[in-house]
């Protein structure tokens, strides 16, 4: 009797042992680490069209971002995605304008031609802006997939003096994502 009775004591742990296991097993398999879920939230951005949702993909598979491992092959997939009808668009001050800094610019542009700003969901007229400093002037770009529509903002704003506007590659979008910009 007492034999039986450790017997199924013995397989009434086994079993709950083996239960809360299969259970474990089972929840572990559904949830996904971080790294997972901002792969999968972005993907359906991006998928959709959603520029920034692309940067962000080749940001997190280019350079590790989010905990995801690099994967230079699913980053240039993203890149090649993000930098379609994407233009980079020249300028510099014209007419006595004379800024010192990313923020003097940013202020007349505000001031003279609101309408140039990212997008929710795309670059808009203007984006990852940036300045140089050329000889005694401070050019500026944006990148933009409105590239008509920037020059257009650019010639109307006294202050401005469009140079050009060229599309990106993907090593032109690299190289330009790394210059310095002036901190705002």
């Amino acid at each position: 009797m007492k034999d039986k009775a450790l017997i199924y004591l013995s397989l009434t742990v086994s079993t709950i042992a083996l239960v809360i296991s299969i259970i474990g097993l089972f929840y572990a398999a559904r949830i996904k680490p971080p790294s997972d879920i901002y792969i999968s939230q972005q993907s359906k951005s991006a998928e959709a069209g959603n520029r920034w949702a692309q940067f962000y993909l080749w940001d997190a598979y280019y350079n590790g971002t989010h905990e995801v491992d690099r994967n230079q092959t699913k980053a240039a997939q993203w890149l090649n995605q993000f930098v379609k009808g994407v233009y980079v668009v020249r300028f510099e001050p014209s007419n006595g304008f004379h800024p010192q800094n990313a923020m003097d610019y940013l202020s007349d542009i505000k001031k003279h031609t609101p309408q140039v700003q990212s997008a929710g969901n795309g670059l808009g007229t203007g984006s990852f802006f940036r300045t140089k400093r050329e000889g005694d002037k401070l050019a500026a770009s944006f990148l933009t997939d409105q590239p008509d529509k920037l020059q257009a903002y650019i010639e109307s704003n006294p202050d401005l003096k469009f140079i050009s506007a060229e599309a990106i590659t993907p090593q032109s979008f690299i190289e330009y994502e790394k210059s310095s910009q002036e901190s705002l």
